[in-house]
Parts: structure tokens; sequence; C-alpha cells
């Protein structure tokens, strides 16, 4: 009994134990219950947040669209700027990064027309070139360039002409022609050569007909004749050959060369032989009358003292060919007479310091 009395209180400690350890089990888990409902939210603030988030969404979709239209109505590269920092997500990105692309190539175009119209407009190669260097790809590049050699073959065409025309010469306007086949003044290098040439033929035939008229000669016109013979004085030439001849035949005093002729082959058979034959005589004709012929022409170039002294028909058989040889000996003996370089005198000596004839005394 006494023993069961001390295994009471032990008993009694060990159920208390027991149930102090069943009371913190329950409150640990009640308490864990408890934490585990206030963690989880109820149904109502579950769709109290939704409907807070789709406010939002509504709220941003609808700035994203103020945005964009602001944007579309203002046009601008910044203001599709502007948009794509406020709203990189947007829904009008891509539109938006499009537009820039399209307003900048638009912009980059009306520049380079722009650029291209001052270059027109000043028309020169600095102003082509300086389009060049700022719009190395632009639509008019290639156009600049051909304007440029253009501009450049023009100054060189220009300058040449210049030369040419200053120099005023038939060289030069040949030259010009060969190195500007195609420019702009060929036309007129043409004209200018045409009417150098024609005054150089005038100015020949004038030359020629002075020197016939100084001659005066039948020989001198007819030559005159040959080289110009649609010269400004042919006729004139003409006339004066006709004149010359009639007078000249009408001065030439008339030889019966048929009797000379004969009496000369009679003479040379005499002293020579044989017979004589008619084509002797023929050829004895022939010169006499070549002779004739020549001393009418160059008639006006014989003296009268020499005409009177050679053309005699008193001689023995008178010959014209006797008389041509005299009359061009005659000529030529006063050509070579004829001073040449002191005049004919008289000549008069300097005069000279008595100094100098004193010294040599």
């Amino acid at each position: 009994m006494t023993g069961d009395l001390r295994q009471q209180p032990r008993c009694a400690g060990r159920i208390a134990f027991l149930k102090l350890a069943v009371v913190a089990v329950v409150a640990v888990i009640a308490g864990a219950a408890l934490m585990s409902a206030c963690s989880q939210p109820s149904d109502s603030q579950q769709t109290a947040a939704q409907q807070q988030q789709a406010a939002d969404e509504q709220t941003r979709k609808e700035a994203d669209e103020k945005a964009w239209a602001h944007a579309e109505k203002t046009g601008t590269v910044a203001a599709y700027t502007a948009y794509l920092q406020n709203f990189g997500a947007g829904a009008h990105v891509s539109e938006a990064s499009q537009r820039i692309v399209a307003l900048n190539e638009q912009a980059r175009k009306a520049a380079d027309e722009k650029a291209w119209a001052d270059a027109e407009k000043a028309g020169t190669a600095a102003a082509y070139t300086a389009y060049i260097q700022n719009f190395g790809g632009g639509a008019h590049a290639a156009q600049a360039r051909q304007r440029i050699a253009e501009l450049s073959r023009k100054e060189a065409d220009d300058k040449a002409w210049a030369d040419a025309v200053r120099a005023g010469t038939a060289a030069a306007f040949t030259a010009y022609t060969q190195n500007f086949s195609a420019g702009a003044h060929v036309a007129e290098a043409r004209q200018r050569l045409a009417a150098l040439d024609e005054q150089a033929r005038k100015d020949a035939d004038e030359k020629a007909w002075a020197e016939a008229e100084k001659a005066g000669t039948a020989a001198a016109f007819t030559g005159y004749v040959q080289k110009f013979g649609s010269g400004a004085h042919v006729a004139q030439a003409r006339q004066r050959v006709a004149a010359l001849e009639t007078q000249g035949r009408r001065e030439v005093p008339t030889v019966d060369i048929q009797k000379t002729c004969q009496s000369a082959a009679g003479a040379m058979v005499s002293l020579m032989g044989g017979t004589t034959t008619e084509q002797d005589v023929n050829a004895c004709l022939d010169s006499e009358q070549k002779a004739r012929d020549q001393i009418v022409k160059d008639l006006a170039t014989y003296s009268a003292a020499d005409k009177k002294q050679c053309m005699r028909t008193d001689n023995y058989l008178p010959s014209y060919v006797e008389w041509l040889t005299c009359l061009e000996m005659e000529r030529d003996v006063r050509k070579m007479e004829r001073p040449q370089q002191f005049g004919a005198g008289p000549w008069t000596l300097p005069k000279v310091r008595p100094a100098i004839n004193t010294a040599r005394r």
C-alpha cells in the first residue's frame, strides 16, 4: 500500500506532463492553422486586385493611344521619337519606327533636291562639286559629275577659241577645229577660215595682177589668167593680151619668111652639100613663126632703141629668129648695167676729219 502510495505521485507527474505536451501540440497546430488562414487572401481580396490590374492596363492603353494619336497629328520625327521613349513596349512601336525612317528618308530627299536646285541655279563647277561632297550618293550625283566635266570642257573650249580669235590666223582656227571638233565655236571657226582663205586668194590675185601690170607683157597677162582663171582681173588681162598682140603685130615688121627659109636652106646646101628638103624648110618656117610670136608678146619689154637697132628689114634675108636673139641680148645687157645697190649716182664720199690725214704725213 505504501508502495502504491509512493508510485501515485510519480504517475500523477507523468500524466500532468503528458497533458501539458498535448496542450502544447494542440496550440502549435492551432497557431499554424491560424497563420495559414491569415496568409491566404480571401476571394473578395483577389477580385479587387484583378480589377485594379485591369484598370491599370486600361489606363496604360489609353495613354498609349493618346500618345500615338498626338504623334500622328504632329507627324514629326521628334514626336515619333518621344512616343518610342515613353512607350517602348507600346502597341505602335513598330509603326513609329517605320514613320521615323520614312520621314528621315523624305527629309534626305528634300535636302538632296534643294542642294541640287541650288547647284543648278549657280551653274558652276564649284557648286556641283559641293553637291557631290554633301550628297555623294544623291539622286543627281552622276549628273553633277557630268556637269562638271561639261563645264571643264566648255572652259577649255572658250579659252582655246579666245586664243584663236586673238591670233586671228588660219593656223590658229584650224588648230581649234582639230582640238575641239565638237566645240561651241566650230561653225564660226570654219567661217573665219573660209573668210581668211578668200582674203588670201584675193590678196594673191591682186598681187599677181599688179606684177602682170608692172611687167606689161602679153606673157605676164597670160600667166595671170592661167594662175587665176576666175580672178577679178581675168577679163581685163585677156583684153590686155589681145591689145598687146594687136599692137605687136602692127609694130613688128613683116618678113617674107618663106623666102628667108628657102634662101637659108640653099645657103646650107652650098656650104654643106646635099639637097634641100621640104622638111628643112618647114622646120625653118616653124622657128621663124615662133620667134615672131615671141617678139609680139614681149614687144613692150624692149626699148625703142633696141627695136630700132634689131628689127631691120633692110638687112639681107631678115629673120625673126635673129631679131629675137638681138632683142633679148640687148635687154639682158641693159638689166645687167642697171645700178643694183647704190643707185645711179653721183655718189659723195663721206667727209673725214683733217686730223686723220695729218696723222699719215
